[in-house]
């Protein structure tokens, strides 16, 4: 991939510059690296595609570009013509990229081909540890962070989540923000009471400290809740999550939203490059743990999920070598 005004715009030229996290590998052939799009620093999102760049490095022998440039309705048709190679996407944003759907109707991103699928990732709003809510619910017309418009992915994540309690945007004093980054900051700075961001994430971690302590909320485990999760985000669940020191403000058995996470590749990616990344997740999840730790929740076994969204050849061919893919699947 080449980085000119003929591929991305000049914006994006000058955010490669500023923000791109290059994986140099000593005598490394490759002349241009491999690049993984991401949501922006301090996201769960980007601390992930940094992990999965470290290890293409250090095991794959792959020079790799990690680039914070917005969600998956940014990344994903990029991916589809060639100027990104790799995201960690939402399997939502996935199915709904390549079928044409919601903020992409009328738009199908055809070229999107699935490397493997990972791990589910955990999402629920935090507050600070003294606040008195316990759930959503609890928020009803106070101030908290709404909007999302920078990253489309987040928004409908925090749309599915209110849903769940059949809550609007409506029903809270919302306060606009672009990304999930930016409800954590107001939250540290007391302007809203409440945000949304992902369980275990670095900036959960810098926020708990600035505050003196978050606590994540409760989400309900019913069935109407879940049906109207599913009817903003369809690969939604909900789960049960233990206290863990990697899970910073869960500080009890608490119900959280879930979404699997997948590797996701351009049909331009070579068989080759294709190949050396399915290879690093079927073989490589404890050193891409030890980056960061939510990819320790994934089973090799279970890269070949279908969420029916085609494989890209090279890691059909690595699954294959493997006995992980079914004889008779197309």
């Amino acid at each position: 991939m080449q980085w000119t005004e003929e591929t991305v715009s000049h914006s994006f030229a000058r955010i490669v510059a500023a923000t791109a996290i290059t994986f140099f590998v000593a005598g490394a052939a490759r002349a241009q690296p491999v690049s993984i799009g991401t949501s922006p620093a301090g996201s769960l999102n980007h601390s992930l595609g940094n992990a999965l760049g470290k290890v293409l490095g250090d095991v794959g022998n792959l020079q790799v570009r990690v680039i914070p440039y917005g969600g998956g309705q940014k990344i994903l048709p990029a991916i589809d013509s060639g100027s990104f190679d790799l995201m960690i996407s939402s399997a939502s944003d996935a199915w709904f990229a390549y079928n044409g759907k919601e903020e992409l109707e009328g738009k199908p991103t055809k070229k999107l081909r699935v490397i493997g699928v990972t791990f589910p990732y955990y999402l629920a709003w935090f507050v600070r540890k003294d606040s008195p809510y316990q759930t959503i619910a609890d928020l009803k017309g106070k101030k908290v962070a709404i909007g999302y418009n920078g990253s489309i992915s987040q928004r409908r994540s925090v749309l599915s989540q209110m849903a769940a309690f059949g809550l609007t945007e409506a029903d809270f004093d919302g306060v606009q923000v672009p990304h999930v980054v930016r409800g954590a900051d107001d939250l540290a700075q007391g302007k809203v009471e409440a945000t949304s961001f992902a369980v275990g994430a670095g900036k959960v971690a810098e926020v708990n400290a600035k505050v003196g302590g978050i606590r994540y909320l409760d989400f309900e485990n019913t069935p109407e809740a879940l049906a109207r999760m599913r009817q903003v985000m369809p690969a939604a669940g909900i789960r049960l999550i233990q206290p863990d020191p990697a899970y910073v403000g869960i500080l009890k058995p608490t119900l959280v939203q879930t979404e699997p996470y997948m590797v996701v590749a351009g049909a331009h990616v070579s068989d080759e490059i294709a190949y050396k990344v399915a290879k690093v997740l079927y073989e490589n999840r404890e050193d891409l743990a030890k980056v960061a730790s939510a990819f320790k929740r994934y089973e090799p076994n279970e890269l070949t999920t279908d969420h029916e969204l085609p494989f890209h050849p090279g890691a059909i061919r690595l699954y294959k070598e493997k006995g992980a893919w079914q004889a008779d699947r197309k």
